[in-house]
């Protein structure tokens, strides 16, 4: 496979301990043997006000640095819009929006002229498509598709800017078939890839972090119910829960345990020496697509790890005991089933992250679940 100028426009940062997709993704295609840039968006001073997870990398914004062999830029404008807007105020948003598109960011338009693929992720990033585009007229640009933008409950700018610039994609990523219908109109190729794991980081995992046996544990943020632990740690005393980087869960349960954010491979010791993972997404419209595109339910799996979540969730997966958000009895019913149903072994495939980075760099178009 020949070498590529691969950029990532993100969110996120590359160089912060909080590990999601895109990072793994990153280290794919540099072990894969290609020139890897990160490029984190959405950041300003008004993200000191806020709890955005880059607010140590203020010092080190606006500089290429290089770690473990991957290019790393934060672009801190002088002030920047917000992924869910200002409220109301949809026109003052829609300005800021506006002015943060065009305003200067050289470093952004040389990493893109220098490209040879270019993958945007959905979010804040999504609404520079058309901006990348003007300065890589030969890339590839791929909207790689995470998350729906009214899922994850981005301003509704960002989702109209994207469908103005739809020409500007070469391709669009779904992590999760259900997707591919929200992109009928854009008149490029859909293509499914799902997420993928490290599997090298599951090769020598610590030992049990536990003195007792009873244990449950979730790691992560995304649409996180704290109704789910409300019900469920009273309901299993002799139960412990243990809560990985969520947010802050607000009650007091001798037998909940909050931890904060770790690095992600001492997450798993606590997971893989659970008797079962609980993914506990809140109950929102359009999330249907966690079946397919849940990070946190695809380790379990491989870990082979009971999972509880959602019904929403559950997909053709039969070691996930599903329940309705918010419902004592489903609830109970399925934690009850996690800890007594053996994990079973079936056919579904999980990926290596190096085997998605393979896959996005040889996009079969024949195959696509949306043609051009």
């Amino acid at each position: 496979m020949s070498s590529k100028k691969i950029l990532l426009v993100s969110r996120h940062d590359y160089r912060t301990g909080w590990r999601a997709g895109r990072h793994f993704l990153a280290d794919a295609f540099r072990d894969r043997g290609q020139s890897v840039q990160f490029f984190s968006v959405g950041f300003s001073p008004l993200s000191l006000l806020s709890n955005d997870h880059r607010k140590n990398l203020f010092g080190a914004s606006n500089t290429w640095q290089e770690v473990d062999g991957i290019g790393c830029y934060l672009w801190r404008s002088p002030v920047h819009p917000f992924g869910r807007g200002l409220g109301n105020n949809t026109s003052l948003t829609n300005g800021m929006f506006r002015w943060w598109i065009a305003s200067k960011c050289i470093a952004l338009d040389e990493a893109s002229r220098q490209a040879d693929l270019i993958i945007v992720e959905s979010g804040i990033a999504a609404a520079l498509i058309g901006r990348i585009r003007k300065t890589a007229p030969n890339a590839q640009i791929i909207y790689f598709v995470a998350d729906l933008l009214e899922t994850i409950g981005a301003h509704s700018f960002i989702a109209e800017q994207l469908f103005r610039d739809r020409s500007a994609i070469s391709d669009i990523v779904v992590v999760a078939r259900a997707m591919a219908p929200h992109f009928d109109g854009f008149g490029c190729p859909v293509h499914f890839v799902p997420h993928g794991v490290s599997k090298s980081d599951f090769d020598n995992i610590g030992p049990s972090p536990y003195e007792t046996s009873g244990n449950i544990a979730t790691v992560g943020s995304m649409l996180f119910d704290p109704v789910f632990f409300d019900i469920a740690a009273p309901a299993f005393p002799d139960v412990h829960f243990h809560l990985i980087g969520t947010p802050e869960f607000g009650k007091s349960f001798d037998n909940v345990t909050e931890y904060g954010r770790m690095p992600f491979k001492d997450t798993l010791p606590y997971l893989k020496h659970a008797e079962a993972g609980v993914a506990p997404y809140a109950d929102r419209d359009g999330a249907g697509y966690l079946a397919d595109s849940s990070l946190k339910l695809m380790q379990y799996e491989f870990l082979r790890l009971p999972a509880v979540c959602p019904q929403y969730a559950v997909g053709d997966k039969v070691n996930r005991h599903g329940y309705q958000p918010g419902d004592p009895a489903s609830i109970k019913n399925a934690v009850t089933r996690a800890l007594e149903t053996p994990f079973a072994d079936e056919a579904s495939e999980v990926l290596d992250w190096k085997d998605v980075a393979d896959r996005l760099m040889t996009l079969d178009r024949a195959a696509a679940l949306i043609k051009s």
